[in-house]
């Protein structure tokens, strides 16, 4: 058993460095990421061509380290299959992430993207990111980060696999009033499509901050008065009041499924 660590800001990137400085000595650490930043790709996977890994020299504590030339869940697979020999850890953490990923823009994380292929495998995840800054205060992330991933590992077995979502402020842990379990919300970061000032045929990313409902208990509520968040997340996405709404109102058009009964 053990923990594999992964992110998608790539196998060099700061702060899984600190991700793995922070879990030094709960289990024996792995890691597996991106060659490089494959932010913004969600749960994608590489198609069409082979995919190429590299064995980088290991890191602080002589944790194995390992890149891909692929997605972050490309990465998060190749860890588990490959750099684990299929043996499930008792938890991938993937992170720490700069800048947040809460709202709507949970959709295209390849933080939680790289978490939910842990899910997919049976192991729960643990995503962190932590609040962009020029001059990134890593220190909070940090703490949240163990003092999650220890309760995690508290759980008793066996459980359902899950997503724990993690978003912490650029401070100093003394400094961030605690941590709260919110709901995923709509706020976030909204990002649309800006055209270039140069050629109206081109076109560039660009995102305003916005705050739904900012008095409810929504992530991006919490995080923005300036808490960790903590929230749980699921692969499953069936909406269940829409299902059983559409089972009443279309009754006479639709069969409901019922589950086939073994042969025999």
């Amino acid at each position: 058993m053990a923990i594999l660590l992964t992110n998608d800001d790539g196998i060099d990137a700061p702060g899984l460095a600190c991700l793995a400085e922070a879990l030094s000595g709960l289990d024996d650490l792995s890691i597996a990421a991106p060659e490089d930043n494959r932010s913004g790709v969600g749960m994608s996977i590489t198609l069409g061509r082979a995919l190429r890994a590299r064995k980088h020299p290991d890191g602080p504590g002589g944790v194995p380290r390992y890149s891909i030339d692929g997605t972050p869940s490309d990465a998060a697979k190749f860890g588990l299959q490959h750099v684990l020999g299929n043996v499930p850890p008792k938890l991938v953490v993937s992170g720490i992430n700069l800048g947040p990923n809460l709202g709507l823009n949970i959709r295209c994380s390849g933080t939680v993207g790289a978490a939910f292929e842990a899910v997919a495998a049976g192991v729960p995840a643990l995503a962190v990111s932590v609040e962009y800054a020029s001059d990134v205060n890593w220190a909070g992330a940090k703490y949240y980060a163990r003092r999650m991933a220890e309760k995690i590992l508290e759980l008793p077995q066996p459980h359902e696999p899950f997503v724990l979502n993690l978003n912490v402020p650029s401070r100093n842990p003394k400094d961030i009033p605690g941590l709260v379990i919110a709901r995923q919300g709509v706020g976030g970061v909204r990002d649309y499509l800006r055209v270039d000032p140069q050629d109206d045929n081109t076109y560039t990313l660009d995102a305003d901050w916005i705050v739904v409902d900012s008095n409810g208990d929504c992530d991006a509520a919490a995080f923005k008065a300036g808490y960790a968040v903590l929230t749980p997340l699921r692969f499953e996405m069936t909406h269940d009041d829409m299902l059983a709404s559409l089972c009443r109102q279309w009754k006479d058009e639709i069969e409901r499924f019922q589950p086939l009964h073994p042969r025999g």
